[in-house]
């Protein structure tokens, strides 16, 4: 029984979670929670394999750049992508082998191998850009400044349990006893902040940039500013998405998993080489404005390695430390790590 109460609360957590989806208030944006069978696509010209890849609807990743230039099918696979609004419905299609791969935070794959599932990291996508973001005319200046201030976040995330361990740790501020939290999904942070019921709030992009460009938000800090100064940090700054894949089908298609790699680093360089085609997917499929959408880029770097390094796999390593020592996780990283990592020596 008390397994399965303890399941239970995480897939609570987990669901709680899908709000993220909804975060970015997207116009448009995919098929749905279908996804075709693997196999090969015989559309027209040659048929390709296809590859499922799952991503939370409203999600920035190098997904919109493959989708948007056709890199899937320069590269040899067809990448059919599925959305889902809920995280716990993306975590079970996987585990029921509806999806080959995914794009989702780095903390929750360590979740997920926490509790039985056969996931691992073949890439990484880029890196922290959370940030506290306050209102103009608030008197925040610091991080300081947040003690006794209401301040908006959502806390069934790995965003939240970090801020939680990076608080404690560089400021020595308790964020549950001494900031008053204000819970609730990435859509309703936004309207609080709009109307002054928050005085910060702290999310990810390109929520970051739709507040500082069209709400008036000032960025008081950011995480990566935080994983400097965190003694356990490794490498300039922590990562915050991943492409994630089932285990069997990545030991089964070894070469698809190349190719799915060749097309993400692909469009990593796309992205970080070409603004304008980075503020046109921002506009028109997250809509976005355009000075929204010119800082998001400037903010979002993608990580243009093909595969893993040993250097990525420490600071996925950290990350996880991090995340649970907010709470996120209670297993050791070094627990999980066993085949956690694409060939990078795990």
């Amino acid at each position: 029984m008390a397994a399965r109460r303890a399941w239970i609360a995480v897939a609570a957590a987990l669901a709680a979670i899908a709000a993220v989806a909804a975060a970015l208030l997207i116009h448009g944006g995919g098929p749905g929670a279908q996804a075709p069978e693997t196999g090969t696509a015989g559309q027209q010209g040659a048929a390709l394999p296809v590859v499922r890849v799952g991503t939370l609807r409203g999600g920035i990743s190098s997904l919109d750049v493959i989708k948007e230039l056709g890199l899937d099918r320069k590269h040899g696979i067809d990448v059919r992508v599925v959305y889902f609004t809920k995280t716990l419905d993306l975590a079970n299609a996987l585990a029921r082998g509806d999806l080959d791969a995914a794009v989702i935070p780095a903390e929750f794959v360590a979740k997920l191998r926490e509790h039985g599932s056969d996931v691992v990291i073949i890439a990484v996508d880029f890196y922290q850009n959370q940030a506290v973001v306050a209102r103009r005319g608030s008197g925040i200046e610091t991080v300081q400044d947040l003690r006794g201030r209401r301040v908006g976040m959502f806390k069934p995330t790995g965003t939240y349990a970090m801020f939680k361990a990076y608080m404690r740790v560089l400021y020595g501020i308790d964020v549950e006893k001494e900031m008053q939290l204000v819970d609730a999904p990435p859509p309703q942070l936004l309207q609080a902040f709009e109307r002054g019921d928050v005085a910060a709030v702290v999310l990810w992009e390109p929520l970051v940039s739709k507040m500082v460009a069209d709400m008036g938000g000032r960025i008081v800090a950011t995480y990566s500013g935080f994983w400097r100064s965190w003694n356990g940090s490794v490498g300039d700054n922590g990562v915050m998405v991943v492409y994630a894949a089932r285990g069997s089908w990545a030991r089964s298609h070894p070469g698809l998993v190349e190719r799915l790699q060749e097309a993400r680093a692909e469009a990593a360089r796309k992205w970080n080489r070409d603004k304008a085609l980075a503020a046109s997917i921002l506009v028109k499929g997250y809509g976005l404005s355009e000075g929204a959408a010119e800082l998001c880029w400037k903010r979002v770097r993608m990580n243009e390695e093909k595969g893993l390094t040993e250097s990525m796999v420490e600071n996925i390593l950290a990350v996880w430390r991090l995340a649970r020592e907010g709470g996120y996780i209670s297993s050791s990283p070094e627990s999980l790590a066993e085949g956690a990592f694409w060939q990078a020596g795990r």
